[in-house]
């Protein structure tokens, strides 16, 4: 800063300059534009950082939004006799329910800590309930005699989720694992894991297993990209590969074994493999009395052996693979199981006779019992606990500011009402993995798992046309998760992930107007899209380096290309920042240049050439392609990444992590009160909605330009902000003010340099510069 007394003695030569300038006109007049004498050569003082912003305001608004997801259910019995079923929602420190299937009681929820959910879960032979949970990949064993749950930790280090537990002899489990496709033994006699090691060196899941207790061997189904039987021989080690040959599923999903077969689920297609020759078996379709290898399954695997065979659901039809005749259809053609596909079974004696009980997916805990003896269906509501559901994403409605919040997997979508506080629930859409308003205050979706947009007006009532989808990508062009989506005109722009296994992103255009869809794959290869900005004629597409989940990525660093959206060809491609991994998000700033968030990372790139006019680094760490949002406030940029809301000035670069930890997302609503999704100090998931109120702006619509100017001279002086919210133009003299004469702006720009000279604000030389060019300008003429 400038020294106070001789910034003062400063101040008085430029008003004494001013009076020259002011009262000698016509000198002035004829003045050069270059600095005259000495003063040209005056070494200016580095320019003054901007005032930081106020202090951080974040404040928890506590979890919006409850839900129910299970992934698997379980059916056993209580030391008092009781039979129930078990499960787990998802949910911060998950707990396992235990219902009563008769009275339809929740009898107990019982802390699992650490786990957020669990795929896997199963009866052992001693009657303990085994939980395997994501995303810390712990098991934990349930003493139905002492109402008790232990942690039984990590059986294989580095493992983040848990798939196909399965009962075997003396009470042991078995189990498989991701992302290192391990498979596993517990035994609790020894209370010691068998690690079985990696099963395959590209395949990341084990996603099912099932023991066969005739041959003591466990066969473990592998996922992505491509399904992939495995046969362990429990009695000597040795590791078979039994895949049958031909087969094209991408997925092992679950894994059951009945009288000497193995039943397995590859990618929705039931198909049964003989336990002792490892052949695949052919059946007959009852319905058609053909022989097939395979069979429509919509189920997490098939039931136990019980009255007539094995039983499982498509769609609303309960099926039954009769194991005497190697036959499969549907049952009495009155049964309709309409509460979603089975995800547990178990057969319970009620009055003497077996029934089929079920337990279906995922969202409202809807269970039946079949009695396979009379054919009649019961269903209901099991009453499982809803939590506080993870959070997906947010968004901020333009004309009511009410907040809509999207939940992890179960996919249910509330609106937040920042006034009352309140959460009302709306339209479920499915997980999103992004969302825009158009114009006309539309949102377009983007779903996991279909690839699939949809149209949805919130302030309208729900019906079969509202949401109304638009098309999926996942089965036409292998794109499952649209994580940029970004309406613009007649068209609707969409960057994707590929689907499970697979490599190649794709930037999708959606014309509105025709409903066609133009799918431009691998425009970055082996690359997701993961950000889009469309600049005139053209698009801007960032790239992450991620494939579809399950695979490794092939390339190194993010991409930058411009598009021709009518053809899919790259007009220009660059790196603009070295060694990043993933272009989250792209915008155009008041500059008229792209904006992009490339891991911690903030560039500024040319909108025609792509060349990169600056870097602002804000933090060493890498990003995944949805880790990041951008958005504008008056020359301000906040951005959410890492988990880190920060604010960078665009005049100067300067940077300010607001908070370092726990965001996720970003919006502003029309109060502009920015909302996020909070991550509390603690949890696994961002389960909570969190606010951030920013600092009083006092210069709304602030003059952006990067010099200053004086009406239509420019000074050459860097504008910059010389308070939170105000540039050096802002604080200058109106230049579109009504001025009764030229010398009145003159004197008017002169007293104000003059202050902010001796404010410390602005140098001598940046005053005089100011100065000057106030009376070269058209203004008051």
């Amino acid at each position: 800063m400038i020294p106070r007394r001789r910034s003062l003695q400063r101040a008085v030569e430029l008003l004494a300059m001013l009076a020259v300038l002011t009262f000698a006109a016509p000198i002035a007049a004829q003045a050069a534009d270059p600095l005259p004498g000495p003063l040209s050569e005056v070494l200016e003082h580095p320019i003054r950082p901007p005032l930081s912003a106020a202090p951080e305001v974040i404040k928890d608004l506590g979890a919006p939004l409850t839900s129910l997801t299970v992934m698997e259910g379980a059916f056993g019995r209580e030391p008092d006799g009781r039979d129930v079923v078990y499960a787990v929602p998802a949910g911060e420190n998950a707990q396992l329910n235990v219902v009563d299937v008769h009275s339809r009681q929740l009898l107990r929820a019982i802390p699992l800590p650490g786990a957020a959910g669990a795929w896997a879960i199963t009866v052992a032979t001693d009657g303990s309930v085994y939980v395997g949970s994501y995303a810390n990949a712990h098991l934990y064993r349930y003493r139905p005699e002492t109402g008790t749950v232990t942690d039984l930790g990590q059986p294989v280090r580095g493992e983040s989720s848990m798939y196909g537990l399965t009962a075997g002899r003396d009470g042991a489990v078995y189990a498989g694992t991701y992302p290192n496709a391990h498979a596993f033994k517990y035994d609790p006699v020894t209370n010691e894991f068998t690690d079985y090691g990696s099963l395959d060196p590209v395949q990341q899941y084990v996603r099912a297993a099932v023991y066969d207790p005739d041959h003591n061997v466990l066969f473990a189904g592998l996922a992505t990209p491509a399904a992939k039987l495995i046969r362990i021989d429990l009695t000597t080690g040795a590791k078979l590969d039994i895949t049958p040959p031909g087969l094209t599923a991408k997925d092992f999903q679950d894994l059951d074994y009945a009288d000497g077969r193995v039943f397995g689920n590859a990618s929705l297609r039931l198909i049964v493999i003989d336990a002792v020759t490892n052949q695949q078996l052919s059946f007959t379709d009852a319905e058609t009395g053909n022989q097939v290898t395979d069979y429509p399954i919509g189920a997490r695997g098939v039931s136990n052996a019980g009255p007539g065979g094995v039983y499982f659901t498509f769609n609303t039809a309960l099926i039954r693979y009769d194991l005497e005749t190697n036959t499969v259809g549907p049952v009495a053609s009155g049964v309709r199981i309409t509460r979603g596909a089975a995800i547990g079974y178990g057969w319970i004696t009620d009055n003497r006779q077996p029934m089929l009980y079920g337990l279906g997916g995922n969202y409202s805990g809807g269970t039946w019992r079949y009695n396979p003896q009379t054919g009649v269906l019961e269903q209901w509501t099991s009453p499982f606990k809803y939590v506080g559901a993870p959070l997906m994403h947010t968004i901020a409605d333009p004309v009511t500011g009410k907040i809509l919040v999207n939940a992890f997997l179960n996919g249910s979508t509330a609106s937040y009402d920042p006034v009352t506080a309140r959460t009302t629930a709306t339209a479920r859409q499915g997980q999103v993995e992004g969302w825009s308003w158009d114009a006309a205050s539309k949102l377009y979706v983007g779903i996991y798992p279909y690839g699939r947009l949809s149209a949805w007006d919130p302030n309208q009532p729900e019906s079969p046309t509202n949401p109304r989808v638009l098309f999926s990508l996942v089965d036409s062009d292998l794109q499952n998760r649209p994580v940029s989506v970004v309406p613009a005109g007649d068209r609707v722009y969409l960057g994707t992930t590929p689907a499970y296994g697979e490599y190649g992103g794709a930037l999708t255009v959606y014309t509105i107007s025709t409903g066609t869809v133009a799918v431009h794959r691998n425009i970055v290869a082996d690359q997701t899209i993961a950000s889009v900005l469309p600049v005139g004629s053209a698009v801007w597409a960032g790239s992450s380096i991620e494939s579809g989940q399950g695979t490794e990525p092939r390339a190194t660093e993010a991409h930058l290309v411009k598009v021709d959206p009518a053809t899919g060809a790259v007009t220009k491609d660059v790196v603009p920042v070295p060694g990043a991994i993933s272009i989250t998000e792209l915008s155009l700033g008041s500059d008229g240049n792209v904006w992009g968030l490339a891991d911690g990372t903030v560039f500024v790139a040319d909108p025609t050439t792509g060349e990169v006019i600056r870097r602002i680094p804000v933090f060493n760490a890498r990003t995944g392609a949805a880790d990041g949002a951008m958005s504008w406030r008056d020359g301000y940029l906040y951005s959410v990444a890492g988990g880190r809301l920060f604010m960078i000035d665009s005049l100067s670069g300067a940077n300010t992590v607001l908070r370092d930890r726990g965001l996720y997302r970003l919006t502003q609503a029309p109060t502009g009160l920015y909302y996020m999704l909070l991550r509390p100090d603690g949890y696994t998931n961002q389960t909570n909605l969190a606010s951030y109120t920013p600092p009083v702006d006092p210069c709304p619509r602030s003059d952006l330009r990067p010099t200053v100017w004086t009406g239509n001279i420019d000074s050459s002086v860097v504008n910059r902000h010389v308070r939170y919210g105000c540039t050096l133009i802002d604080d200058l003299p109106d230049a579109e003010a009504n001025w009764p004469s030229h010398q009145a702006y003159v004197t008017a720009v002169g007293t104000k340099s003059a202050q902010l000279v001796q404010a410390g604000t602005i140098t001598y030389a940046e005053g005089y510069k100011i100065l000057l060019a106030a009376k070269r300008s058209d203004v008051g003429r």
